[in-house]
């Protein structure tokens, strides 16, 4: 399948340091006193659909792998792997109660993923050929893959608090996440209904792709969904800023595999199609691009039933994790 893509432009800050930083000067504290006094720490009671990931980038704006042993070894008579609502947690300090320094609160080169509900299981190709049962606070990163079955859903959340949401009978694939000449991430969605929420709290612009099989989308806005059908026809509906989509050269071409010949001399510059188009969908509107390539004009939309119900859960989530704990 060939794949056209689309590019999220954001703000996010110039340094760029390494989260485990914070870990090496939270752990100490244990080290010295196995009963840190009250100020030392943040006690934060559960709440249906927490996750010790989702709750640590709330309040230290990231997490990763050394957190997450930092946070166990804070909560040690607790799975943090599986949070019930009601469960009370321990949080060391963010500093004497100042905020977390800007120049964590970065896009690590990894996404995590915070939410799991159903069926859903990831694959790591250089590991394992098969897809394996998926966990909360797994750290997921270039090459990995996460798809969910029947009533699955999944969200995994970027260090800078960027979000991408899987419904049911959805794949998507981390094609690469990097640092290297400012932070870029491409993502495959092959399947399914995708939320994606791009974050306002930087100052940079990272680049940000995510590929669908129809259609070349750039983003100006913040907050979008789009849906893959079984026929690669795909649908974008904008709820906030807007979306610049333009066709794919290759949608719509397809057909078996053809043998390699020798080589040939390449023709030179064509003149482009007059089929090329340039749609602006604005916050509000959605555009439907076929099978073969031909969009539709923007119209507005309007959700409806499971939809509804699909788009109230992520903005709901959307504001959980705006919310400071």
């Amino acid at each position: 399948m060939r794949f056209a893509h689309l590019r999220l432009n954001h703000r996010i800050n110039k340094s760029v340091i390494l989260p485990a930083l914070l870990c090496l000067a939270l752990l100490p504290g244990f080290l010295r006193s196995p009963s840190p006094p009250q100020h030392a720490a943040k006690q934060v009671i559960a709440r249906r659909g927490d996750t010790i990931s989702f709750l640590a980038l709330r309040y230290y704006g990231f997490f990763d792998d050394s957190l997450q042993a930092v946070l166990a070894a804070a909560n040690p008579a607790k799975d943090l792997h599986h949070l019930q609502p009601g469960d009370t947690l321990s949080f060391p300090a963010r500093g004497a109660g100042q905020p977390l320094p800007e120049a964590l609160k970065s896009v690590a080169a990894s996404a995590v993923l915070t939410f799991t509900e159903g069926e859903v299981s990831y694959r790591r190709p250089q590991q394992n050929p098969a897809f394996v049962a998926a966990r909360p606070n797994l750290v997921l990163r270039s090459g990995d893959e996460i798809k969910t079955g029947k009533n699955g859903r999944a969200e995994l959340v970027l260090d800078n608090r960027s979000v991408l949401r899987l419904d049911a009978n959805s794949h998507l694939r981390i094609e690469d996440l990097r640092r290297a000449g400012g932070y870029q991430a491409k993502f495959e969605f092959a399947a399914g209904s995708l939320w994606t929420r791009i974050s306002k709290l930087f100052q940079q612009k990272p680049q940000i792709d995510v590929e669908f099989p129809t259609a070349i989308a750039g983003v100006q806005g913040t907050t979008y969904r789009s849906l893959v059908a079984p026929d690669s026809s795909t649908t974008v509906r904008v709820y906030d800023g807007a979306v610049e989509v333009r066709n794919s050269p290759t949608a719509g071409r397809s057909g078996p595999p053809q043998r390699i010949g020798p080589p040939q001399q390449v023709p030179g510059p064509a003149q482009v199609s007059l089929e090329t188009w340039i749609k602006l969908v604005r916050a509000h509107q959605e555009i439907h691009i076929a099978k073969s390539g031909k969009p539709s004009d923007p119209r507005a939309f309007r959700d409806q039933g499971a939809e509804l119900d699909w788009v109230r859960w992520n903005q709901q989530r959307d504001r959980e994790l705006d919310a400071e704990l």
